[in-house]
Parts: structure tokens; C-alpha cells; sequence
């Protein structure tokens, strides 16, 4: 199978919307996600429209099948006030697991800071995203963050020590999987 990884715009909030609100329902997602899904579910459409716009401040990559334009996967890319970026909300569907799409997702993000220190935080209970983030070249800066629906646990802030020495395309770029 072939994908695509592209930027979102305003139109695509429909498929921004169903593929956030599967990444709100899945298994994980509690030690993934802090958006409770009634809020996503209670959003408008144009709420929703104005989340999957990319402009100079956020830019949300996804994975598209280019056979029928489903999405498998996205990860969100800020730039904060402190000029450094932050990846956010990324998500692959449970099939798409393991089969390098993540990285290239997070590549894409980090093609996108340029030379600005990335950063990301993960749940200390999940695992699997830690193992992977170390993989790509994250290490912990030792901040910790409260989750704010369980304050006694926490996420654990990670930057980018060593950049991937290939980053993925940023816009367009044909994948395989």
C-alpha cells in the first residue's frame, strides 16, 4: 500500500474530526491524550475547521492512503512562544502500527522546525511511545508535567538530541508502508 503525507487544510476537517475522534477512543488514549473526548465531541464545525487549518504557528501532518484518500495517521507541529516546537496529538491507527509511518510522521514535524529545538511530551505509563521517541533521538529534559485529569501521575517533557539524519518530506511526499 502507498500513502501520502501532506499538510491539513480547512476543508479536510470532516477527516480531521474522525480521525482525531478515533485517536480519543482508542485504548491508549488515556495515557495519550489530554483532550476528554466529550470536548472533542462537543466542538462545532467550525472549531473543528479551524483546528485542521496548518498555518505559520500550527501545522498538523497526515498520512493519507492514495488509493482512497483514507487517513491513517497525523501528528501536530507548534511553534510556542518560546520558539522551540512542540509535537503534539500524534496518532496512528492500531493497524498502522509498526510499520514506520510514525517516524515518518514525526519526521515530517521536525523538517518543518528547522533548525528550532523540537520537543514533545510523553505519559510516564506509556511505554511503547517513549521507546519509540528514544529511538528517533529524544532524550528527557527532566521536566515533569502533572496530568490534569490525575495530578499524582504525570508526562515526561522530551527534546530532540540528535535529528534523524533523513527527515521525511514536509508536504506531498509519496510513502510506502
Amino acid at each position: 500500500m502507498e500513502y501520502q503525507l501532506r499538510v491539513t487544510r480547512g476543508d479536510d476537517w470532516q477527516r480531521y474530526r474522525e480521525l482525531r475522534l478515533s485517536a480519543l477512543r482508542d485504548p491508549a488514549a488515556p495515557v495519550a491524550f489530554f483532550e476528554p473526548i466529550e470536548d472533542a465531541l462537543a466542538r462545532s464545525p467550525d472549531g473543528w475547521r479551524q483546528r485542521a487549518v496548518s498555518h505559520l504557528l500550527r501545522t498538523t501532518f497526515v498520512v493519507e492512503r492514495t488509493g482512497d484518500g483514507g487517513w491513517v495517521g497525523m501528528a501536530t507541529a507548534l511553534l510556542t512562544e518560546g520558539g522551540h516546537i512542540h509535537v503534539v496529538g500524534v496518532f496512528l491507527r492500531p493497524e498502522q502500527r509498526g510499520t514506520g509511518l510514525a517516524a515518518e510522521l514525526l519526521g515530517a514535524a521536525i523538517a518543518w522546525s528547522g533548525k528550532r529545538e523540537v520537543r514533545l511530551d510523553v505519559h510516564e505509563d506509556n511505554e511503547r511511545a517513549a521507546r519509540f521517541y528514544r529511538r528517533l533521538g529524544f532524550r528527557p529534559t527532566g521536566r515533569l508535567i502533572p496530568d490534569p485529569r490525575c495530578p499524582e501521575r504525570r508526562t515526561i517533557e522530551m527534546t530532540l538530541s540528535t535529528p534523524p539524519a533523513e527527515a521525511a518530506p514536509p508536504d506531498g511526499g509519496e510513502l510506502r508502508g
